[in-house]
């Protein structure tokens, strides 16, 4: 998929909005949610069929996959009266996680993420949520059906209750916040088995899964973390828009968040145990090697010694003339050699000569 630059937008006003990422979806699709009377859904076309919603003032929620296209943004914001910054920000799917209080509306913007099986490494999209007196508006990258199980517990309700837009915005903030519990579990196991590989046999395969580890936490991280301000704020900012129970309901979401935030800071520090841990492994096995190389040096430079005065070209050299100085020489070259391998073991300085592959 073709990027758009983040600097497109340079020397543009402020409020220009104006489309930053990657787009993933051709065409914007839109889904229209009754809340009035159960909980009705209806495709969207165009935005002007919006427009008896607002004026009857129906509870309902929009929700939206795709942010490409300005046009209809613009549209959305001139129908809801949403400040062009907000939906510049919407535009901008690189943005951090973030609220904003704008007298009627709630303006939030968090990261949902996915742990991708194959590569071990972390996708993730912008999410953001714009929630009103009688309405929610939210929008994604693509149509990924991240909060497919939310539309299927309320669509199949028996009871019929309607929920609050404040309660759909918990329900699917909790939604997100869930699947953060999953990651973080499929990077634990990660975290094990490199672990286990690493204390067996270190090898440069597992030093670069380390640092994809490294990598997602990082990632998981910058994610998380602002969300501990987000959830407090809006639990005391926003309380005009959220009922008592989605108030209640806030609050314990909050904890979870904090519970999340203590795995991340745990695991980082897990991870870089391990890589102290390889860094350590893999020095080990080179002075293993450096003390073997060591020992058959010592023991061969005496023998090279020898070896090499006799390797002169001298002339008067009276025992190349006996009949007995090359077993000589060898003999004591050999007895040499088993000498300082006795003096090493004695010493406590040659343990194995065996390298552990």
């Amino acid at each position: 998929m073709k990027k758009t630059s983040k600097y497109i937008s340079a020397g543009h006003p402020p409020d220009s909005i104006v489309f930053i990422g990657d787009k993933k979806m051709d065409k914007p699709e839109m889904v229209l949610y009754k809340l009035g009377n159960g909980f009705q859904s209806e495709n969207i076309e165009s935005v002007s069929m919006l427009k008896k919603e607002i004026d009857t003032g129906n509870i309902h929620w929009l929700h939206c996959n795709g942010v490409s296209d300005v046009d209809m943004l613009k549209e959305l914001g001139n129908l809801y009266k949403i400040h062009p910054l907000i939906l510049a920000d919407i535009a901008n799917t690189e943005h951090s996680p973030k609220i904003e209080f704008l007298g009627e509306q709630i303006f939030l913007e968090i990261r949902a993420i996915s742990y991708n099986e194959q590569s071990s490494e972390i996708d993730s999209e912008q999410v953001s949520f714009i929630l009103g007196g009688n309405y929610l508006l939210s929008f994604l990258e693509k149509d990924n059906n991240c909060f497919k199980s939310i539309i299927e517990r309320y669509s199949s309700n028996v009871s019929k209750s309607t929920p609050s837009p404040g309660f759909i915005i918990y329900s699917l903030f909790d939604s997100i916040v869930d699947s953060y519990y999953q990651i973080l579990e499929k990077i634990g196991e990660d975290i094990e088995e490199v672990e286990d590989v690493i204390l067996a046999k270190p090898t440069p395969a597992e030093l670069e899964r380390i640092h994809i580890i490294k990598r997602n936490l990082i990632f998981m991280r910058k994610a998380i973390w602002p969300l501990r301000e987000i959830i407090r704020r809006l639990e005391v900012e926003g309380a005009d828009l959220l009922d008592t129970a989605s108030g209640l309901y806030i609050r314990d979401l909050y904890e979870h968040i904090i519970q999340i935030i203590d795995t991340v800071e745990t695991q980082r520090e897990l991870i870089a145990e391990i890589l102290d841990v390889y860094l350590s492994s893999v020095s080990y096995k080179l002075n293993e090697i450096m003390r073997v190389l060591t020992v058959i040096s010592t023991i061969f430079m005496p023998l090279t010694f020898i070896s090499s005065i006799y390797g002169m070209n001298f002339k008067f050299m009276p025992e190349l003339d006996w009949r007995l100085s090359y077993p000589i020489v060898m003999i004591t070259m050999f007895v040499l050699g088993l000498g300082m391998l006795y003096l090493f073991r004695k010493k406590g300085w040659f343990y194995e000569l065996r390298i552990k592959n």
